[in-house]
């Protein structure tokens, strides 16, 4: 995540609505920033961390989607924040089966996509989206996440 595609993806997703766009690309921004900051792979600058923290603690919970169904989003994000510094973890273990644990593991984000479709355009259009949500927001395959770590492209910090 992103995508160049990324804000007309979600605008068919979720149904051209405002507030779930936004709470989404805010996530998709302040979790970038995030892994940038603990990977070290790219400099992150002070202008871009200030604007992280910014979106998490005054865009993302003033967002009315998001206030609107907190007591829906903000476990899926908690779990969300989770599964991602697991696979920080499971990534630095430098082991195959740790590594594609990681891989499932990193983009948890996208079930939260899915659950929004799923607010916004209730059950059957969640059944019917879900898959391409996902397909959309894992366009990484094993093979070549694997890969990374074998060419050292992808060096693991302890």
């Amino acid at each position: 995540m992103p995508q160049p595609n990324e804000r007309a993806f979600l605008q068919h997703m979720l149904q051209g609505q405002a507030a779930p766009i936004l709470f989404c690309e805010s996530l998709f921004r302040i979790s970038q920033t995030l892994d940038d900051l603990i990977d070290g792979d790219k400099p992150v600058t002070g202008n871009a961390v200030y604007r992280a923290f910014w979106e998490a603690l005054i865009d993302l919970p003033g967002n009315p989607f998001y206030r609107q169904h907190e007591s829906v989003l903000r476990p899926l994000m908690a779990a969300a924040l989770q599964d991602w510094r697991d696979s920080v973890t499971l990534e630095r273990t430098g082991d195959h089966h740790g590594r594609t644990l990681a891989f499932v593991l990193r983009d948890q984000l996208t079930s939260l996509v899915v659950q929004c479709a799923g607010i916004v355009g209730g059950f059957d259009w969640m059944q019917q989206v879900s898959a391409e949500i996902r397909r959309h927001f894992h366009e990484d395959a094993l093979d070549d996440y694997l890969g990374e770590f074998k060419t050292g492209a992808e060096e693991v910090q302890a």
